[in-house]
């Protein structure tokens, strides 16, 4: 079924064919007709083209998408029925300055860097400003990321903090896709017309769109990142409190001296105290997850556990752009 998806001011999740311009008939009512016992019938529109009716909020997108939110949580990972829930509750008045919910396509390519190993009881601050090596490669990144924007601000903002800050902001798709490499790197020449450059930087753009899937992770994984609002909340108080002590900190007297820091200067990278303690506690709970996981899959003997290190197939020869560059030894 060749079509858009359009969700709209009224909360509800539409669908208009390519084969009939003047009608948008609500994606639920398709379903009732067609199939209304199939687990599975979203999936079907993962990959087709997504527009947002001006004026439509955070709040109808979530209320939209509700009939499928036992399918969109097994697929992002996050429990969308929790959020569903949580918007639908009063809320005090925002105390954010976002004025809407920009979703984008960003894509980058930088020169790839090889770090050399941590030495024997080396400190982790010199070992991350110790000189890196380039390679031939580069790290090409692209990425459908939702964040909160405030006109004539040029940075990006997070929404995974308060959902009931952002819920009642509208949702934009940004129409042009950028290409980002660094000015040293030159990759692009600012003499070319059509390349613009920043401070450090320079970028092309041109048209794009998004799919369904791309707008629900760009929503749901990149924006409120979190699995629930409740996890979002418990992970702000504390970072409130690490900034809360900072603070204190500073008003005693302990802070940087930035007098140090020229123009002529290199710049060093100086972490802090408990700076990873939040990366530390979420990777010790995955670890403790999967502990858990593996040892029951190992207790259940239907199918077998392998152990040990898997090789993965690769190519006999390096192709890139229709030419071989070079045997697979190589690559």
């Amino acid at each position: 079924m060749e079509g858009q998806l359009i969700f709209c001011s009224d909360s509800i999740l539409r669908f208009r064919s390519d084969y009939d311009e003047t009608t948008t008939l609500p994606l639920l009512s398709i379903q009732r007709a067609i199939s209304d016992t199939d687990p599975f019938f979203l999936l079907r529109f993962f990959r087709h083209t997504v527009m947002i009716e001006e004026g439509t909020t955070l709040a109808n997108i979530f209320f939209a998408i509700e009939p499928w939110k036992e399918l969109l949580t097994a697929y992002l990972d996050r429990d969308v029925g929790a959020y569903i829930d949580e918007v639908r509750k009063p809320s005090k008045p925002t105390t954010w300055d976002l004025e809407w919910i920009g979703i984008e396509r960003r894509s980058s390519a930088y020169r790839t860097y090889q770090h050399q190993n941590m030495g024997e009881g080396e400190d982790f601050t010199a070992w991350l400003n110790r000189e890196r090596i380039p390679t031939e490669e580069f790290d090409i990144e692209s990425s459908c990321d939702a964040s909160g924007f405030i006109k004539g601000d040029k940075e990006r903002w997070s929404l995974s903090e308060n959902v009931h800050e952002i819920k009642n902001l509208s949702v934009i798709l940004y129409n042009k896709q950028t290409l980002m490499t660094l000015q040293k790197d030159e990759l692009l020449k600012e003499s070319i017309s059509g390349v613009n450059s920043t401070d450090r930087s320079c970028f092309v753009y041109g048209d794009t769109s998004f799919s369904f899937q791309e707008v629900m992770e760009a929503i749901f994984i990149s924006g409120l990142f979190f699995e629930t609002p409740r996890a979002a909340a418990s992970c702000f108080d504390g970072l409130k409190n690490s900034l809360d002590g900072l603070e204190n900190e500073v008003s005693k007297g302990i802070e940087p001296n930035l007098a140090d820091i020229g123009e002529d200067k290199q710049l060093k990278i100086e972490v802090a105290d408990g700076a990873f303690d939040a990366l530390i506690t979420q990777t010790e709970s995955e670890t403790e997850k999967w502990q858990l996981i593996k040892k029951r899959c190992q207790n259940e003997s239907s199918l077998p556990v392998r152990i040990g290190v898997i090789t993965p197939a690769k190519p006999p020869e390096l192709r890139l752009c229709g030419e071989i560059y070079r045997e697979s030894s190589e690559v």
